[in-house]
């Protein structure tokens, strides 16, 4: 076995990005011919030796099983790679005062002390954000550390084009639950533009029917597979990322961005620093969701190969962020 994942969370306990993120990363791994180690199986493979064991954290808060194999897996493999997927307890320490919260900050804390002393290596969604932990972190052992974002994936073939001349839709995707999803903003863009466009929104959330009570929105749950039929049925020629710039989400990647590379649909987002790397200055939809008429404008004045070439530009992003190309980078650090 010369590579293998290692899953800390037990994932029948865990949902959303979190998830999302490990069973692509763990098909990836499979496809490779490479080991996965999850609830179950984790004791069974302390002694096999290994180049490379990628920890995915996801939580950040290890069980005392993963406490002795991850021990035994240090030992045995030749780089131990951990990606830590947050910093909130860095950031935000005064949100744990209750002595329940001060519990879980301080086992996140130990376990991520003891993350990066298993490891050879981290990674985290930014280098930004590997930056912080260790800056706040200067106990911790010093270790490499680089960027391994979410990735790409069933990318959409030969997208169509929406048909202009008729209502054009736009697409919410994801949580509404977040406090900083931003989903105010689309609530106001579809109230103040109910006539000029049609607004669906794919989530789960319990509460959407109370949140787009008395608006134009369609609200409904839609498997991932089936999501490019629904944006080509309901002729769908954006999407709105309305979450807002702050310093957490300056440092992190949404899974959704990811969503709608793959889908090449164009869509509408503050400038977040990962955001500007990923995209470049120049993508043309860069927007701030306290301007709403800017967005309509930008909309009406695309034309139809401008939003062509947005569409080749998306596709070549995409391709160049599967999650293959996070594969092959674990393997080259």
């Amino acid at each position: 076995m010369k590579n293998s994942l290692y899953i800390v969370p037990n994932l029948k306990k865990i949902y959303g990005g979190p998830i999302t993120r490990i069973n692509l990363f763990k098909e990836t791994f499979k496809r490779n011919g490479a080991g996965i180690i999850e609830q179950g199986n984790k004791l069974n493979s302390l002694l096999k030796k290994r180049d490379l064991c990628y920890v995915e954290s996801a939580t950040n808060r290890i069980g005392f099983v993963d406490l002795i194999a991850l021990f035994f897996i240090k030992l045995q493999s030749k780089k131990v790679i951990v990606f830590i997927r947050d910093i909130y307890i860095e950031l935000f320490p005064e949100d744990y005062k209750t002595p329940r919260q001060k519990l879980t900050f301080y086992i996140n804390r130990a376990s991520n002390f003891y993350l990066t002393w298993i490891s050879t290596s981290m990674v985290f969604p930014t280098t930004q954000m590997g930056e912080v932990f260790f800056d706040k972190n200067q106990t911790f052992p010093k270790r490499p550390y680089s960027d391994l974002p979410p990735g790409t994936h069933q990318i959409n073939e030969n997208v169509a084009i929406p048909d202009f001349s008729k209502k054009i839709g736009i697409l919410y995707l994801g949580s509404i639950d977040y406090k900083n999803s931003g989903f105010e903003h689309f609530i106001d863009f579809a109230k103040a533009h109910a006539e000029t466009y049609n607004f669906f929104v794919l989530s789960g959330a319990k509460n959407i029917a109370e949140m787009i009570l008395g608006t134009p929105i369609l609200a409904t749950k839609c498997p991932r597979a089936e999501i490019p039929n629904f944006i080509k049925e309901n002729n769908i020629a954006y999407a709105l990322h309305t979450r807002p710039r702050n310093m957490y989400d300056d440092l992190t990647f949404p899974i959704k961005v990811f969503d709608f590379l793959s889908f090449q649909l164009p869509f509408f987002t503050e400038p977040h620093i990962p955001l500007v790397n990923l995209l470049s200055n120049d993508y043309p939809l860069f927007a701030s969701f306290g301007e709403m008429d800017v967005i309509h404008h930008k909309i009406k004045n695309l034309g139809e190969s401008e939003y062509r070439a947005l569409l080749l530009s998306l596709r070549k992003i995409a391709l160049n962020n599967t999650y293959d190309k996070r594969y092959q980078k674990l393997l080259e650090q």
